[in-house]
């Protein structure tokens, strides 16, 4: 099944969908954020915002439903779909582009900047609580079914505890890391590279599996919930999906 959805003036630099996969929040370079019915493609709300989107997350919990942007402007904003043409609460703080911003839960969020930060904020006072410094910084993730952060640098994943930001786990590599996941059983972590997607055992660190067949750099990579196979994106305009190193091996196994 494909749906396309018409409306940005600029390139979409994120997408998410709501619990029940029936409307999409995208983020733009034609400076806003939109709402789409994903069953139909109808652009349902649109906001303005200051400079290029990069980043939107959508978080539904006990009926309440709300929306995170990042944006270039050094701003991440809460947008509260029960009154979702109200002015959005601004959080502050980073002094560079927001590269992406995240929800913890309802209270708490993250936020990455190009000035290498992480931030960690309490959305109850609109404060940040803790705040680390990440040279290289390429890619923040947040697994909420592991209750992990991911990040990714130029020559190392982590694994970071969401409550005071503090590194579990660092595994280094030799060549750039341009973005990483995990799986949500926990098992599994998969990143990408210039042209590579790799799949390594979190508990070891272990490489499992290469894959190849981008012809450009990989920018995103994101499992499914099953944790069964997992999804890149590339530079080279295509998205891939390709089985976890389990199966794989299970498959190899049965021949």
């Amino acid at each position: 099944y494909q749906r396309r959805v018409h409306g940005h003036k600029g390139a979409v630099w994120m997408t998410c969908f709501n619990n029940a996969a029936t409307q999409i929040a995208t983020a733009s370079a034609d400076y806003s954020a939109k709402i789409w019915n994903a069953l139909d493609g109808c652009d349902l709300l649109t906001w303005p915002h200051e400079h290029c989107v990069k980043s939107v997350d959508w978080i539904e919990d006990g009926g309440v439903s709300r929306i995170l942007t990042g944006c270039m402007d050094k701003k991440v904003r809460l947008y509260d779909l029960a009154n979702p043409l109200a002015q959005p609460f601004v959080l502050e703080g980073h002094s560079s582009t927001i590269k992406t911003a995240l929800f913890h839960d309802l209270n708490g969020a993250f936020s990455s900047g190009a000035d290498g930060s992480i931030k960690k904020w309490d959305l109850r006072s609109k404060n940040p609580t803790h705040s680390v410094e990440v040279p290289d910084l390429n890619c923040l993730e947040f697994s909420r079914t592991t209750q992990l952060l991911v990040t990714a640098t130029k020559s190392c994943v982590a694994l970071l505890n969401p409550d005071d930001l503090t590194v579990m786990h660092e595994y280094p590599f030799a060549e750039e890391v341009e973005c990483a996941a995990l799986s949500p059983d926990g098992q599994l972590f998969s990143l990408g590279s210039k042209l590579k997607v790799k799949e390594h055992d979190r508990a070891t660190g272990n490489e499992l599996q290469v894959h190849r067949g981008h012809h450009g750099p990989v920018f995103t990579v994101r499992y499914a919930p099953d944790s069964a196979s997992f999804a890149s994106g590339s530079e080279d305009g295509m998205v891939r999906i390709w089985p976890n190193a389990l199966i794989i091996k299970q498959s190899k196994e049965a021949l």
